[in-house]
């Protein structure tokens, strides 16, 4: 079997995910589900984060809006 783990020193600064619908996404997986902050808001796109970090997660709906 391959080890497929990222190793444990690995950080993540930022991850950007394309989303049909950013309400949604911004209270379900944020808040819910990975219990992060907003930290900014516009029409079609969202950043939260965690520990006051300026954003470890930007959800967009820039090109998918509306999308299944």
């Amino acid at each position: 079997m391959i080890d497929t783990a990222l190793p444990s020193a690995t950080r993540i600064g930022h991850v950007h995910l394309k989303i049909a619908d950013l309400d949604r996404a911004r209270s379900r997986l944020s808040r819910d589900i990975l219990g992060l902050e907003l930290v900014m808001h516009a029409d079609s796109a969202a950043f939260v984060a965690a520990g006051g970090y300026h954003h470890h997660i930007g959800l967009n709906a820039w090109e998918s809006k509306g999308m299944l």
